[in-house]
């Protein structure tokens, strides 16, 4: 009991060394930790941290290796080693720790996540085929990173031509020609490699911006992969990009009659060079060829909307409002014509309605009843509303940034586990709306990313004495505060700020910005009660089982107090349930109940929580592998291999009889005196026509059965591996004729 106080104790102490980044301090309290509790992954993964802040990086990584083999399926250990190895300059390590870390997110479908380990195991060795493969496949299926994957087929042939796979080689090379096939490397390197000339590393170009007509030029800074330059494109910039591509296809598919190829072609190379008058001359030509698509009707209307030609921009961009491909385009370009009419709530019936197909394009998780409430309570707001939003709508989507702005917006609201986040973005999108200020707001934010400290100071300022009320002004400051580690002056700030946003009738925002204080000083479990009173008295169930779990966690892994996170996570069980929370969200809950249990060695309440889990999740194996384990564990065998055959049962159910099978394997391999376990996996493998296999594992159950004196048992197992007549039958007719004498004699 002593010892635990005082790893509790040092437990305590070192969290608050480290977030007062006092790191050396931190590394000796964590010792004194792991001293009393011996390869604690908790402990180790704080002495890791704090060894890398103090530059220790030969140290740091001895101790991840050991948290990465206590907890292996965690991939921040992993992502620290490789970081720390690439540090070390020990490149080849790294990218293959890269690619091991990318592959545990891709197990837990982070895709994400994965995506920049692939991404910088390559950079650091481009002869991994391993990530190239996975870039090439998740590329494709994106048609803004389609040209991407073109480089990614490029370098899975170059290597499968090394390896000598040549019609794989080939095959990869034909893939990339079907995305593209008149790309000039793809052609390259098909000739090269039909020459039997060795393919090289070939770099991906610059690639050029859109050559649709367009209003608002691509920033000079654009993001930069490496060597390429990302492009960035305003909606109806992608969608004209996209169909002109569409349209290309159709001179050469027989999908155009011979009177509309020559003006289309025309159309297309006009389009390109941004003639639009000659444009909208030649696609009226096709048109009237009785040619009816999506692609033609929407870049005719585009281009009507570019010359201000409204009515017959309207009538165009009407025909494609629903179509998945054009809908965010056309409702946006409809929205505009709307808004150039004064009909600000029909403009703004389409922006909202632009607005959640762009979110539905970047967000898996849309908050759909969000955005129909929003439309619902159009008809009762006044105009001077109506037309702020229209106002900010409008510069927010028809931006070449459009996808950064609302993909961090998105993520911002995911952290926050946020499921109702419609009010809060469209408050976000109308605040920085404000003409007056919206420029001044983009120079802020342009200073903060070049850490210009000095001039965002005096750009806020300068907002805040043209529009002392203006709260998003006063938002920045905290962020500058943060930046020069003043995080007790920034949360300070975002209180008063929270206050207003109360005062002014506005509770969600205030919660938010409450909560904000809180990621700031995650210590104050005042606040953060505070937080989850305010979101229970809205609502927002998901977003108060955010913090409530937040705040468990904070006791049970930096305070190391199980008890006030055991009473935290059942109080946050208990509100879940009353409100008719959605069941997965329960399952961290459950999880780390079931973890606090386990730890104190209290095996029946952690196989209770870890069967409600089951229950709600059966696909969560480590869950189920969990339950089987706690039922060996108590001695529980005949339980243990039942919820084996039920985890098993789902698997096949699915079409994953490869994963049960593994399941089968490291169960066996982790039980192997547990007859009923080698007898399901020796059925397995007869199915699968392993019979080798099948008759090792039938072998090694007669061994037991006859270790265990069940000869009668052991006889009728023999007679079966007889039966399928292995090499060494004979020996084994001899042994069942000696046991059946045995059984004989006995009886």
């Amino acid at each position: 009991m002593a010892d635990r106080e005082a790893y509790q104790a040092a437990m305590r102490e070192a969290a608050s060394a480290a977030w007062d980044q006092n790191y050396q301090q931190a590394v000796t309290l964590y010792q004194r930790a792991l001293d009393i509790v011996p390869d604690d992954a908790q402990a180790l993964a704080g002495l890791a941290l704090s060894l890398m802040e103090i530059g220790q990086q030969a140290e740091a990584l001895k101790a991840y290796g050991r948290v990465s083999q206590l907890v292996p399926n965690d991939p921040l250990p992993l992502e620290k080693i490789a970081q720390i190895l690439e540090d070390m300059n020990q490149i080849g390590e790294a990218a293959k720790r890269y690619q091991a870390v990318a592959e545990l997110y891709f197990a837990r479908r982070e895709i994400n996540s994965a995506i920049p380990n692939w991404e910088r195991a390559v950079q650091l060795n481009p002869d991994l085929p391993q990530p190239h493969v996975r870039l090439a496949m998740i590329y494709e299926k994106n048609k803004d990173t389609q040209q991407l994957a073109i480089y990614e087929y490029l370098s899975i042939a170059r290597l499968l031509q090394q390896f000598n796979q040549l019609p794989k080689a080939e095959q990869a090379l034909q893939r990339a020609m079907q995305i593209d096939p008149t790309h000039a490397d793809v052609r390259s390197a098909l000739a090269d490699f039909r020459r039997g000339v060795p393919l090289q590393t070939v770099g991906t170009p610059i690639q050029k911006r859109a050559t649709a007509p367009a209003r608002k030029e691509v920033d000079e800074e654009s993001e930069e992969i490496g060597a390429e330059e990302v492009v960035c494109r305003s909606p109806a910039d992608e969608s004209a990009h996209y169909s002109l591509g569409l349209l290309a296809d159709l001179v050469w598919s027989d999908q155009v009659s011979q009177a509309g190829i020559e003006p289309l072609v025309k159309a297309i190379e006009l389009h390109q060079v941004g003639s639009v008058n000659d444009a909208i001359a030649n696609y009226s030509k096709v048109l009237k060829t009785g040619l009816n698509h999506p692609a033609l009707n929407f870049n005719l209307g585009l281009l009507y909307l570019y010359s201000e030609q409204y009515d017959e921009a309207f009538n165009m961009l009407s025909r494609e409002l629903q179509d998945p491909d054009y809908g965010l385009a056309a409702n946006l370009g409809v929205g505009q014509i709307y808004y150039t009419r004064n009909d600000v709530h029909k403009a703004s019936e389409h922006l909202i309605e632009a607005l959640l197909r762009a979110d539905t394009l970047l967000n898996d998780q849309v908050d759909q009843g969000g955005y129909e409430r929003l439309k619902g309570s159009l008809a009762d707001q006044s105009v001077e509303y109506l037309n702020d939003l229209c106002r900010a709508l409008l510069p927010y989507l028809d931006d070449v940034k459009w996808r950064e702005k609302l993909t961090n917006t998105l993520t911002g609201y995911a952290a926050q586990g946020k499921a109702s986040y419609v009010p809060d973005l469209i408050e976000l999108v109308l605040e920085g709306g404000r003409p007056e200020m919206a420029a001044s707001m983009e120079r802020i934010d342009i200073y903060m990313s070049r850490t210009s400290t000095r001039l965002a100071q005096e750009e806020i300022y300068y907002a805040i004495e043209k529009s002392p009320d203006y709260l998003p002004a006063h938002r920045r400051i905290a962020d500058i505060l943060v930046k020069e580690g003043r995080t007790q002056d920034a949360a300070i700030k975002i209180n008063l700020v929270a206050n207003t946003y109360l005062m002014r009738g506005n509770p969600d925002k205030a919660a938010d910005l409450y909560a904000e204080v809180i990621e700031l000083w995650p210590a104050d479990m005042a606040a953060r009660q505070k937080v989850i009173d305010m979101l229970k008295e809205q609502g927002r169930v998901t977003e108060a089982l955010y913090h409530w779990i937040e705040m468990a966690d904070f006791h049970h892994r930096l305070m190391a107090d199980t008890n006030k996170a055991t009473e935290v996570y059942l109080a946050a069980l208990d509100y879940a349930r009353k409100n008719d929370a959605d069941p997965a969200r329960t399952i961290p809950i459950l999880k780390a109940l079931a973890d606090i249990e386990a730890q104190q060695l209290n095996a029946r309440k952690a196989l209770s929580y870890y069967e409600q889990i089951v229950e709600i999740a059966p696909d969560d194996q480590d869950t189920a592998l969990a339950v089987i384990t706690l039922h060996f564990q108590m001695g529980q065998s005949d339980k243990a291999i039942a919820a084996l055959d039920s985890f098993i049962r789902y698997c096949i159910t699915r079409g994953e009889a490869g994963r049960a099978v593994s399941v089968l394997e490291e169960q066996s391999r982790l039980h192997p005196n547990e007859i009923g376990l080698r007898q399901r996996l020796a059925d397995v493998y007869r199915q699968q026509k392993r019979i080798p296999e099948a008759i090792a594992q039938m072998d090694a159950i007669g061994e037991l059965l006859l270790d265990a004196n069940r000869i009668d048992e052991a006889a009728l197992v023999i007679r079966k591996i007889v039966e399928m007549n292995p090499q060494d039958v004979e020996g084994y007719r001899k042994l069942l004729s000696q046991l059946q004498s045995s059984g004989s004699s006995s009886g």
